[in-house]
């Protein structure tokens, strides 16, 4: 995978006066490497393009990043934040930046702080919240029991066994019916 991703860059900045294929693999994505006389560049990207991005894969490619990315464990630490976002302002329609704005201040309070962050605001607006408040400390509960749970070794041992069933019939559906999917195999 490193490989790979080092080529990403030499392999977009090509251009038919200067291909650079060499990181490439072969036998992959690159079709220049399947068939270089057949292949036509497109418009390379610029050196000092190249010179800003090759940092960022740099940092993409390195070891220790990659082996987050293991046993499909997540690199991406904002996702849960992300998915609060997003439930509170759909991407599916258009919103001004004013409702953007409070979506993400809505989902950001209640990842800081859970549901009882909705009282901060009823108080500040004057609203009386017993009854709001005992839900919310039960909904945080809640939360935290099921995170609790999925966080235990039965329930992790029970989606590794889940996602190797899963990887098996995946593995013998395609020796049965081929490479069902591909990159670039459209």
């Amino acid at each position: 995978m490193q490989q790979d991703i080092r080529a990403i860059l030499p392999h977009i900045a090509s251009t038919a006066q200067k291909p650079n294929h060499t990181l490439c693999p072969t036998d992959s994505w690159c079709k220049y490497k399947n068939d270089p006389e057949a292949y036509k560049h497109k418009n390379g990207l610029p050196d000092s393009v190249v010179e800003c991005v090759k940092p960022i894969l740099e940092d993409l490619a390195d070891e220790n990043f990659l082996k987050k990315c293991l046993h499909g464990k997540t690199q991406n630490n904002n996702e849960c934040l992300n998915k609060l976002i997003w439930d509170r302002c759909s991407k599916e329609y258009y919103a001004e930046k004013e409702t953007v704005e409070q979506a993400v201040y809505s989902a950001v309070a209640y990842f800081n702080d859970g549901a009882v962050s909705i009282t901060k605001l009823f108080e500040k607006l004057g609203f009386p919240g017993s009854y709001t408040l005992n839900g919310c400390i039960a909904r945080d509960r809640a939360r935290i029991t099921q995170s609790a749970k999925q966080c235990s070794d039965r329930a992790k041992k029970r989606r590794k066994a889940i996602r190797a069933i899963k990887k098996g019939f995946r593995d013998t559906t395609e020796a049965k019916e081929g490479d069902m999917y591909s990159d670039g195999g459209h």
